[in-house]
């Protein structure tokens, strides 16, 4: 499984570099997007891929159901990094259709700690 995972990887580089022989010596100088993406951390959600952006264009801050707790320090910090050192100018929150994190939150099943995550969403319900 993990050779698979290194093989596309080696794959996707190579192909990188074919189309952009200076593609990762520019990707690795300096990262400045414009965007600060907060989605959902499902795996049918690509955000680069779904925008039609390239490695460094977008920051990403990804978790379940797409929050933006006030009291998350994962959540904050990636916000204060985006916005003071990274000059982002835009940030988008992305929510998407047939998302099991919203789902879970508006169902009467209990999940354990991912309760506690998504009360949130439920209390907006």
């Amino acid at each position: 499984m993990i050779d698979q995972l290194l093989s596309n990887n080696m794959a996707w580089a190579s192909a990188r570099v074919r189309a952009d022989p200076q593609f990762f010596r520019r990707l690795s100088a300096q990262q400045v997007p414009e965007y600060l993406w907060i989605g959902c951390s499902d795996s049918r959600v690509p955000a680069n891929e779904i925008v039609g952006l390239d490695p460094g264009e977008l920051f990403v801050h990804r978790n379940i159901a797409n929050l933006a707790p006030p009291r998350d320090m994962n959540f904050l910090a990636v916000l204060q990094f985006s916005i003071e050192v990274l000059k982002v100018r835009h940030i988008i929150v992305c929510g998407h259709y047939g998302c099991g994190g919203v789902r879970a939150a508006l169902d009467k099943e209990r999940r354990g700690l991912i309760d506690h995550w998504l009360q949130p969403v439920a209390d907006l319900a």
